[in-house]
């Protein structure tokens, strides 16, 4: 075949007005067999009318009269699990620690409220984060500013605002602190972020415990010991203590363990040259329920292994307990939230499956795509209907590899019906866009029948706002 030829069809092909882009490789999917009473959370439940209700409210009547889909958190769940850390943590850790919420993975002013209403600290990786913290008065000793590549403009923000520890993940970031400490006569606490070569069951987009990760630095290679001796040699950076994370959505408390046997073992090392670790962060990345083949350790379960665990490994090692931090994120908001569609277009594919059409997909959900996650939903109108038809979940974007659920097992679907997809709390709306030019969808807390909404559904308009024409093309 011709290069020519071969030219030709790729430039046809791109030529479609609506192109295809296959989601990323991932397991070989069944359809999901999930009983839809075992997935309910919170205060989720069906109804007298067969209808899905979270936090007293009616789904199908609240989504009615609704043009786009709607974002839904459970308010007591959030605030549950919020407590369930604060208070396991005080419970079964001897010495005082803290937990901060990792606003990366759901950050609204409503939020930033709520974590500083239930007594936890505030993770942030960017000025856009910690400029929603500021906004919301969040207390600024209580925040923990991140990232691999901080800006000048971001560390001098965090300076000002009097941020409580900031978190050195390279060498740059020391040069950048030390500069910006001196000019703005400054002192900064700081973390340094450290890899404790552990690869965590998880999928590898959203593992970061391993040696080739751009976070932190290796404690392998002795990259690790280069950065703190530079904390250290500079009059303006406390050294604080360690941070590390392993991951995200993980199941196996096994892996904490491991990366536990790697750190102590590293600051006993430290300790032997005299230099004390008094804060140790252990990240989040504790896993929630997407399909009922979840099995997840619950909050409670965590904090007392993992405070056990580490009390015991470092009194075996004669270290000093330290101030234990954690920064969960996915398992506060993850299972709390969920999506609220209407199914329009349907039809079956060549292998009799249905294609089952929502009005939102890829832009307000694009972690199927990204990196192949699994999700369970309903048909929040006909919730007491056997589920017997195999049906695949599709967005309404220009994306053959816009799909939501691969293939799961439904009442049959009809034009009109409301489709709720649960456990999309975390990384959602955090990650949603504009593609297509579709509004991102706003968004409610639910309690005792009561709606307020904290993020206002964005329009059209608001699309366009920033926009521009040059002159010469008026």
């Amino acid at each position: 075949m011709s290069r020519t030829f071969l030219f030709t069809i790729v430039f046809v092909t791109l030529n479609f007005s609506c192109f295809s882009i296959s989601a990323a490789n991932g397991e070989n999917l069944s359809p999901i067999r999930c009983d839809a009473s075992e997935m309910l959370r919170g205060s989720m439940k069906t109804n007298s009318l067969g209808h899905l209700e979270i936090g007293g409210v009616d789904m199908v009547k609240f989504i009615e009269d609704k043009q786009y889909p709607v974002y839904v958190m459970d308010e007591k769940l959030v605030r549950k699990n919020m407590r369930d850390y604060v208070d396991s943590l005080k419970k079964y850790y001897s010495v005082p620690g803290e937990v901060f919420y990792a606003s990366k993975v759901l950050s609204t002013l409503a939020l930033c409220k709520m974590c500083q209403q239930e007594g936890m600290g505030l993770d942030v990786s960017t000025e856009g984060e910690l400029y929603t913290a500021v906004q919301a008065g969040f207390p600024m000793e209580k925040v923990i500013m991140h990232g691999n590549n901080k800006s000048e403009a971001e560390l001098k923000m965090a300076l000002e605002y009097g941020v409580g520890r900031i978190v050195v993940d390279n060498l740059n970031d020391i040069t950048l602190l030390n500069e910006l400490t001196t000019s703005l006569n400054k002192v900064a606490t700081v973390m340094v972020r450290v890899t404790p070569a552990v690869q965590a069951h998880t999928n590898a987009h959203i593992a970061t415990g391993h040696d080739d990760s751009k976070f932190g630095f290796s404690i392998k290679s002795g990259a690790a010991d280069e950065a703190i001796s530079k904390v250290l040699d500079s009059p303006a950076l406390k050294f604080a203590g360690l941070h590390m994370h392993i991951g995200s959505q993980i199941l196996d408390v096994e892996d904490y363990k491991q990366a536990v046997d790697h750190i102590s073992s590293f600051i006993k090392q430290l300790q032997d040259k005299k230099i004390l670790v008094n804060e140790l962060d252990i990240g989040g990345g504790l896993g929630i329920v997407y399909t009922c083949k979840d099995k997840k350790l619950e909050i409670k379960d965590f904090i007392k292994t993992i405070s056990g665990y580490i009390t015991t490994q470092f009194t075996e090692q004669k270290l000093k307990l330290p101030k234990l931090m954690l920064e969960p994120g996915r398992s506060i908001v993850g299972e709390a939230g969920t999506t609220i569609y209407k199914i329009g277009s349907i039809k079956p594919n060549s292998n009799g499956q249905l294609y089952v059409a929502v009005n939102g997909g890829i832009a307000d959900d694009p972690r199927k795509a990204l990196y192949d996650a699994q999700y369970f939903g309903v048909i929040a109108n006909r919730m007491n209907e056997s589920q017997t038809v195999n049906s695949k979940i599709v967005g309404k974007a220009c994306e053959t590899g816009d799909v939501l659920i691969e293939e799961i097992l439904l009442p049959r679907a009809k034009y009109g019906d409301i489709f709720a997809i649960f456990s999309t709390g975390a990384y959602n709306y955090s990650m949603a866009s504009n593609y297509n030019r579709v509004p991102v969808p706003g968004m409610v807390l639910v309690e005792d029948g009561k709606v307020k909404w904290i993020v206002k559904p964005q329009t059209i308009q608001d699309i366009l706002r920033n926009d521009l024409v040059p002159e010469q093309f008026k």
